[in-house]
Formats: C-alpha cells, structure tokens, sequence
C-alpha cells in the first residue's frame, strides 16, 4: 500500500471538487500476468484546474508505481499529461493511464449535465 497527495475525507472536509478515477490490476494485462487481481490505482483530480492531488496504490509493486504520481504533483501536472503520455505495455503503470481515462470521463459527463 502507498500514496502520495491528498485523501477524499481531506477534500470532501476542504470542500474541494474533485473526481475519482479507478484502475483496477485485473483489467491490466500485467496484473493477470502477475496474477494480481485485487490491486488498484486510485486518482484524485480536481474537476476545474485538472491538478493531480493525490495517488492512492494497492497491490503489487505499490511503492514503486507510486513516485509516478508524486513526480506529477510535484511539478503541477494535471490528469492530461496521464491521458496524453504513453505509458509502457504490458506494465503496472499503464494504470495510470486507465485511472486518468475513468476520471477525465466522469468529469466531461458531469460537465455534459452541468450546462
């Protein structure tokens, strides 16, 4: 288990918007490989600036995927740079990029409903 950032109960109690983007190992094709079925990579986004505030990891190699994300915060990155990087196959990172997809998702079908 690891993380970086900042925890739902800390924004739902800040009242920050945000939105949770899910990348379960079993739908990684390393994750089968590893035969890790349980693991999850777990994205917090703020829904207006798109900022990364926290990395939420457990499963496999966790402490190690982990700095992926807090490198990402440190500099200010947003969700975008996940969507827009290539990340390499078949790895564990590659979640990343399917946590990123589920979270810009949500926030574009919110956005849909909001206007």
């Amino acid at each position: 288990i690891s993380y970086c950032g900042r925890t739902e109960e800390e924004l739902t109690k800040d009242s920050v918007p945000y939105e949770v983007g899910v990348a379960r190992y079993r739908e990684l094709a390393r994750g089968q490989i590893v035969g890790d079925s349980y693991g999850m990579l777990k994205l917090l986004v703020h829904t207006e600036t798109r900022e990364l505030l926290g990395v939420h990891i457990f499963g496999t190699s966790a402490t190690d995927l982990v700095h992926i994300g807090q490198a990402i915060m440190a500099c200010g990155g947003t969700v975008d740079y996940l969507v827009d990087t290539v990340l390499n196959y078949p790895t564990l990172s590659e979640a990343y990029k399917v946590a990123a997809l589920d979270a810009t998702n949500k926030i574009r079908q919110v956005a849909r409903f909001s206007s």
